[in-house]
């Protein structure tokens, strides 16, 4: 069984219309470097495999 797992308090905040498109991705096993919308602007994210759980963080260029 996957188990997604969702790094940072950005995601506890955000609409629940944002999160559902979100969600949609994931399920669609599209990995790498999205950008979504988060509340008034967008925002890119990371999804990747770890071993048999997905992660999905915020992406920020260093």
């Amino acid at each position: 069984m996957v188990k997604v797992i969702y790094e940072g308090d950005d995601f506890k905040r955000m609409h629940r219309t944002d999160m559902l498109a979100l969600q949609r991705i994931v399920d669609a096993k599209k990995f790498g470097i999205h950008e979504i919308k988060y509340k008034e602007s967008t925002i890119k994210v990371e999804i990747k495999k770890k071993g048999d759980d997905i992660v999905v963080k915020r992406w920020r260029a260093i």
